[in-house]
């Protein structure tokens, strides 16, 4: 891929990860080169320091200002460095297991073209709400007011839309659940496929992909295994439960809580008033 026909694409696509994930992203590629192998668009490995990556791609390495990773600030940093008008977000552990359906993408862009407020597509099954549910259309529209309405399914995202939802000092758990409230009543057109067809972009996301709490999923890894040649001490993350999924410390739900309010203010309310309801009825 020639990345200086760049500017000739509405579209790049943005492989989120960071210097930690090398391993992950290493299957990536081999998964993505394979069904994937004619992908006309260009990529940009959003990441902190690391550059060793394939040289048919190019690495946006975001400079700190803090100690810590602030994710959110990366992310507003790596968009900012493109200059399509649209951008594909992955992340490292979603790992391609069926060919992607070009022509979808297509459909997807198109959709996105068509309305300047239509902002974003997903290319997954995402179970959320629609709008519209009675429609042989491949995307269908979102409800407004719903949880998750902001996601990291793979989607094809208008990057202005998504530099608006995404702020520094957000991390990926709080971005999908605050930064949701961010996109209430603002006037912009969610899309998610529709559920009578097949995704768009395919791989396991029972747990969310390859990694699960920094552990590999096995269900996904005895794939990779079989199918790719791979010289990766498996050992060194350890496996996730294949059944269960893990519960967050008390501190981390405080933490979280604490972002959200700075992400927010008091709309983080509304995240902490469904979790006492979901609680309550499951009790019932």
């Amino acid at each position: 891929m020639n990345l200086s026909d760049k500017n000739k694409h509405d579209l790049t696509i943005v492989v989120n990860t960071c210097d930690a994930y090398q391993d992950v992203l290493g299957i990536f590629f081999h998964a993505f080169k394979e069904f994937w192998p004619n992908c006309p668009y260009p990529i940009v490995i959003n990441t902190e320091s690391s550059n060793a990556f394939l040289n048919t791609v190019k690495v946006h390495n975001h400079i700190r200002t803090t100690v810590a990773d602030d994710w959110g600030n990366r992310l507003r940093s790596t968009l900012n460095s493109i200059e399509t008008e649209f951008v594909l977000m992955l992340y490292d552990d979603f790992i391609v297991d069926t060919q992607v359906n070009s022509n979808g993408i297509q459909q997807a862009l198109q959709l996105l073209i068509s309305q300047v407020n239509n902002v974003v597509a997903y290319l997954t099954n995402t179970s959320l709400s629609f709008a519209i549910s009675d429609s042989d259309q491949l995307f269908l529209p979102l409800k407004d007011r719903i949880d998750y309405r902001v996601n990291s399914a793979p989607g094809i995202w208008r990057r202005n839309a998504l530099l608006n939802y995404t702020a520094a000092g957000d991390n990926p758990w709080a971005w999908e659940v605050f930064g949701t409230y961010r996109s209430w009543g603002d006037g912009n057109l969610f899309y998610s496929i529709n559920p009578r067809y097949e995704d768009i972009y395919s791989y396991n996301y029972s747990k969310g992909g390859a990694i699960y709490r920094g552990k590999w999923v096995r269900e996904v890894v005895d794939q990779v295994i079989q199918r790719y040649s791979l010289n990766i001490d498996w050992s060194k993350r350890g496996f996730s439960s294949e059944t269960n999924f893990e519960k967050r410390s008390l501190i981390w739900k405080i933490r979280f809580m604490q972002t959200g309010f700075k992400m927010v203010g008091f709309k983080a309310m509304y995240f902490l008033i469904g979790y006492i309801k979901d609680k309550i009825n499951a009790k019932k």
